[in-house]
């Protein structure tokens, strides 16, 4: 067999380690949903000369901007930024926050040469404020560019591209922290058990998932992350979301019951992905990726858009440079009667993140204010949404806390079929429609699910029903009933009738306003 025909820019002999080069030379298929099937397949994952002619024309179909700049522009320019300096000392763009380049089987030249594209790309698209990921990406469309200047072209087109329903790389600290905070609420949703060992062993597990994307763009060994961009590029960002929940999702499966290799979760999941390859293969790793059933894309594009709302209304906008964006509980001004900082810091782990950026704010207390059912309502007006905690007389919440989910959420067959509007449109799965993040009002329910939520009067406070209540209170703050087989079909987490110690109502209060 003829070698690969590797250019300039490649170390042969580290790459023929990292991947094979035996897979076939031709593509034939156009249909879209056939080259998804064999992207997913890995098919021109084994041929070098294949994935470069298949990246090619991915690429050169993304709809882009009316001047993008090309391999040309890039001949013009390249001589006067880069000057007399030697490509291995050039600076790094500050848009890329400090990433170092991936190595990715490049040789010295190789390396050099993503750094001259790097500067080049800074000073034809000055509007980028932040993008990480771009070292990484740069890198491995090197490998499949017969030159620099061809290279430069592949991501400017990635980097153009105009398409509003198709997102492919963040170019803004606002889109990057917002893409990290939807993550962390499809962990909450997807990886509960992962998630659950993130907030046992982190302060701030908002941090731990603001590392996702390095976890794909330069953790990742090259044979797996080009699997990851085979596919990226054929379906975009939300493959991004499926690989790294089910990196978190092997993580657990391998680390949980054993203690951390450090004491920084962040770089122990580093180090977990950096050796990947000792827990599974890319195709396994793919196969557990779209084994989950996420969200449509639609969902996905309107969680971000109201995480990236809630960081504009911090003050956060698309020129930010990187800001450290906390989970807000903090010990020296937190107190209540019921929970520790860290339980609430638990509970606040579960709410969505859009949220979890706002300081808690006690708004009602029965030791307080007194046990009455009216002036809990009292101090509760115009807040939403809110935060109960109750503490029963047997205390049984503690020590284990558990997250339990609305039923819709879990049997989305409880909603109606949205009609179809067009003879030429196909009416999508309910599932797609649904997320724990937004509000009841976004579900198309029936009468008898809509009384499933919440009801309340000056003689007690239900929340959940239909065939029974999930939680009843009465009037005086002083007993409370839970049915076994209403509470959100879960497992109540106390005996069915129970006694009231303490009653707290919590609102979300923004930082910045106080």
């Amino acid at each position: 067999m003829d070698s690969p025909g590797y250019n300039c820019f490649v170390d042969r002999d580290k790459m023929d380690a990292a991947i094979q080069d035996l897979g076939p030379k031709e593509l034939s298929c156009t249909e879209l949903q056939e080259l998804k099937q064999l992207a997913r397949q890995g098919y021109w994952a084994q041929s070098h000369a294949l994935r470069g002619k298949v990246y090619q024309r991915l690429i050169r179909d993304i709809p882009c901007r009316t001047v993008t700049p090309d391999a040309s522009v890039y001949s013009d320019i390249v001589g006067k930024i880069v000057g007399k300096h030697s490509s291995s000392s050039l600076p790094l763009p500050e848009f890329v926050d400090n990433t170092q380049v991936p190595i990715y089987c490049l040789n010295a030249r190789g390396e050099g040469a993503v750094r001259k594209i790097l500067l080049c790309i800074a000073n034809q698209f000055p509007d980028i404020s932040f993008c990480p990921a771009l070292p990484a990406v740069v890198a491995l469309l090197l490998h499949y560019s017969i030159d620099e200047a061809e290279c430069f072209e592949k991501a400017c087109r990635i980097l153009a591209c105009n398409d509003p329903s198709r997102r492919l790389i963040d170019q803004s600290f606002l889109a990057f922290e917002s893409s990290c905070m939807t993550f962390g609420d499809l962990v909450n949703k997807y990886c509960q058990a992962a998630h659950k060992l993130m907030v046992a062993v982190s302060e701030d597990v908002l941090q731990v998932y603001s590392d996702w994307q390095r976890w794909l763009f330069g953790e990742l060994p090259l044979n797996y992350f080009a699997r990851v961009f085979d596919v990226f590029l054929v379906e975009g960002y939300k493959v991004l979301y499926r690989v790294a929940l089910a990196i978190l999702k092997f993580f657990h499966k391998v680390r949980a019951g054993q203690p951390l290799e450090s004491d920084n979760v962040k770089q122990d999941i580093r180090m977990f992905v950096k050796d990947i390859a000792k827990t599974v293969s890319p195709e396994k790793l793919l196969e557990k990726a779209f084994a989950i059933r996420l969200f449509s894309r639609k969902e996905i594009q309107l969680l971000q858009m109201a995480n990236e709302k809630a960081l504009k209304q911090k003050g956060i906008t698309v020129k930010q440079k990187r800001q450290f964006v906390h989970l807000a509980v903090h010990a020296e001004n937190f107190r209540s009667e019921i929970v520790s900082v860290k339980e609430m810091r638990d509970i606040w782990s579960w709410v969505p993140e859009r949220f979890a950026l706002c300081q808690p704010l006690l708004l009602f207390s029965s030791l307080h204010h007194g046990y009455s059912l009216t002036r809990f309502y009292f101090q509760c007006e115009g807040h939403e949404p809110t935060l109960l905690l109750i503490k029963t007389t047997q205390k049984e919440l503690q020590p284990e806390v558990q997250r339990y989910e609305w039923v819709v959420i879990k049997h989305p067959e409880l909603t109606k079929p949205v009609p179809c509007t067009s003879t030429h449109s196909s009416c999508s799965d309910p599932a797609d429609r649904l997320s724990p993040f937004l509000a009841a009002r976004h579900f198309n329910l029936p009468s008898k699910t809509e009384s499933m939520f919440m009801a309340g009067g000056n003689d007690c406070l239900i929340i959940g029903g239909g065939g029974g209540q999930a939680l009843y209170i009465d009037g005086d703050l002083n007993r409370g009933r839970t049915g076994h087989c209403d509470t959100f079909n879960n497992q109540p987490l106390c005996s069915e009738n129970f006694l009231i110690a303490a009653v707290e109502a919590w609102g979300f209060q923004d930082p910045d306003t106080q």
